[in-house]
């Protein structure tokens, strides 16, 4: 069986060279190795495309990635499958190319539901039961599932050490403070050891100074960070849709407090072995209870059985299968 996932355009915004890899096994890219994996499983050949550049990687016999400067460019290969992460209207002329394909569709955001000219997906993959509803609702013609996003995990992974921190936040800061950063650091007791890795800024680091900002660092050093902390806290506003630092934060065994606001399949991801959700006003005091080390968390034993790479891959060949 061949495979075709459409991963996205090369970066413009940052060094493209920041997500080219010579080993797949260093690829830090949840998607790229979700996509090697459901390839593999089935001992199938699959294609990851990107628009934007030039570049050809064979990370495994059966597994290449292609980057080209656009997708006009009609290549002599005849998917099967066809998974359109991020439903980019650059999509479209692959999606129609190949009509056979059977063709999954995801997206997040702005794009949480197809949005451009090509909308004959056989399945769509949602992350909140109440985009479910949307979905099955608006797609009548495509199947509409629930299903998990995992971590990178040859990269996100428990690691021994000692804590250093109370708290650790993850997320880019922007103007619009999406992440919820300054709602996390304002409202986070200032007598706790609070660590943030990401992109901050001057007025960030001004105003909370009791804030050890570590600012953007490679994916690969992020799991030491969450191996130093006793909890991680998930602020975003509702733009996000299950952002991936709750599965990474699961699975390098981190229990994690989420807001209620932020998308997400609450249900699935918390429970008493992973963490707690709450209100913007409990906030502040849902930290306390967490740490007061009352409950024990196995984040990871937890994000193993029920949110693993595995576990996704077999959900999704299962639909497909079904």
């Amino acid at each position: 069986m061949r495979l075709l996932f459409l991963r996205g355009q090369v970066p413009i915004d940052r060094d493209p060279r920041q997500i080219m890899y010579d080993r797949l096994e260093n690829n830090c890219d949840m998607w790229t190795q979700l996509f090697h994996s459901m390839t593999d499983k089935i001992g199938g050949y699959g294609e990851i495309w990107y628009w934007g550049g030039n570049r050809e990687k064979k990370y495994t016999d059966n597994f290449v990635e292609r980057w080209m400067g656009s997708f006009k460019h009609n290549r002599k290969f005849d998917p099967d499958v066809i998974f359109a992460r991020g439903g980019f209207p650059e999509y479209d002329i692959v999606l129609k190319r190949y009509p056979k394909a059977f063709k999954i569709y995801y997206g997040a955001g702005k794009r949480t539901y197809p949005r451009h000219k090509f909308k004959d997906y056989q399945l769509i993959l949602n992350d909140t039961p109440e985009q479910l509803v949307v979905t099955k609702s608006k797609f009548k013609n495509s199947r509409a599932e629930l299903w998990t996003k995992p971590a990178a995990e040859n990269i996100f992974h428990p690691i021994e050490s000692e804590k250093e921190y109370d708290i650790m936040a993850v997320g880019n800061w922007n103007k619009k403070d999406l992440k919820g950063l300054e709602f996390a650091f304002n409202k986070i007791p200032s007598n706790l050891n609070i660590v943030h890795v990401g992109i901050s800024n001057k007025f960030l680091r001004n105003k909370f100074k009791h804030v050890d900002f570590k600012g953007w660092i490679p994916r690969r050093e992020i799991p030491q960070y969450y191996a130093k902390s006793k909890m991680a806290v998930v602020t975003c506003k509702t733009v996000d849709s299950c952002p991936r630092v709750i599965p990474e934060a699961l699975a390098c065994g981190c229990p994690i407090l989420v807001l209620e606001r932020v998308n997400f399949w609450k249900e699935m991801y918390i429970g008493s072995y992973t963490g707690r959700t709450c209100s913007n006003d409990a906030f502040p005091s849902e930290i306390n209870r967490m740490l007061k080390g009352d409950e024990i968390y196995k984040p990871y034993p937890y994000y193993k059985e029920h949110l693993s790479m595995d576990k996704a891959v077999d959900r999704i060949w299962s639909i497909i299968n079904g």
